[in-house]
């Protein structure tokens, strides 16, 4: 079954209003109690104004099978979102949640939040495997919230921890205004980009690299299947003020996989990439997720075209430069 990753849109609200609603009906996994109508959904968990973000997962035929929210919660610090996960009652399809937090993951990076809040039900053991496969770990714990016929339940608080960085340093995307990309200049240590800034990007790729999202560590265990020529990439290379999830430098290739899909946003770091000489390849998390082997080949079939390029190139025969007339 087909897999696909989007941002939720308000049209959506009816739809997940019904998923979510079955979800506490059922009861026995989420802290949520009473139901909601679409428009206090949207609001609360969908595009309103406390929503970082929240992607929803869709089957071939549009059905909506789950989705994910990210948001502001009251006593949280604000550099802190507290994430919600739900999928479709009786549902089949697997890596739902995975597929979901590869989307959120990203986002959280570019907004520069430094953690993600998870809170579970304690008789929720689903809910707690899940937060604990994706890295989050035990951060707190509420005893003994009661539920609405009295039951105490207690409340699980897991962490998931990106780089402690102070709020100047956060910002790590590419800089661009709104009508253009500018232009990466090779200076200093490789760019023209402060020491500081430099040490801030690198610090924060480390990070990355110790906490991948499930994605890019199904891409890099498949990478180890195909062909590659010999050639190797890093993960979360930085290049420029952009940290790119794969790089393979001796051939120029970037492999990005997208979460959120932001164009105006990956237009222009595309662009400061392609003019100084990368070539970019973009993979849904989804479509990773989905089938790890077909998006390795798509890799392994870009790093040969660059190969075979090359080879071309260079044993193209050369035209002499035209002599100028002997003077006498």
């Amino acid at each position: 079954m087909t897999l696909t990753v989007r941002p939720v849109a308000a049209e959506d609200a009816p739809a997940l209003a019904d998923l979510l609603n079955a979800i506490i009906a059922a009861g026995g996994t989420t802290a949520l109690q009473e139901p909601f109508t679409p428009e206090a959904l949207d609001a609360a968990y969908l595009t309103g104004p406390d929503v970082h973000c929240c992607f929803v997962a869709e089957d071939g035929d549009g059905t909506l099978l789950g989705f994910q929210t990210l948001g502001r919660y009251p006593g949280l610090p604000e550099d802190v979102g507290d994430i919600g996960t739900f999928a479709r009652v009786g549902g089949t399809q697997r890596g739902i949640g995975s597929a979901l937090f590869a989307a959120t993951s990203q986002r959280v990076a570019e907004l520069g939040l430094t953690a993600i809040n998870a809170t579970i039900r304690g008789d929720n053991s689903g809910g707690l495997a899940f937060y604990t496969k994706q890295g989050f770990v035990d951060h707190d714990m509420t005893p003994g919230v009661p539920l609405k016929d009295g039951t105490p339940v207690d409340r699980v608080h897991k962490r998931f921890a990106l780089a402690a960085e102070t709020p100047a340093k956060r910002k790590l995307s590419l800089r661009f205004g709104a009508d253009d990309a500018p232009t990466l200049q090779k200076k200093g240590r490789g760019w023209e980009i402060s020491e500081k800034r430099l040490d801030a990007l690198h610090e924060r790729a480390r990070e990355m690299r110790r906490n991948p999202t499930p994605a890019q560590d199904a891409l890099a265990e498949a990478l180890g299947g195909v062909e590659t020529g010999g050639y190797t990439f890093k993960r979360q290379a930085v290049i420029g003020s952009a940290i790119v999830d794969f790089a393979c430098k001796q051939l120029m290739l970037v492999v990005e996989i997208d979460g959120d899909v932001d164009a105006a946003f990956t237009a222009a770091r595309d662009k400061s990439l392609t003019e100084v000489g990368y070539r970019v390849e973009r993979i849904a998390a989804a479509q990773v997720l989905a089938d790890p082997d077909a998006a390795a080949q798509r890799v392994s079939d870009a790093m040969r075209s660059i190969h075979t390029e090359r080879r071309a190139k260079r044993s193209a025969p050369r035209r002499a430069a035209p002599r100028s007339p002997r003077k006498y």
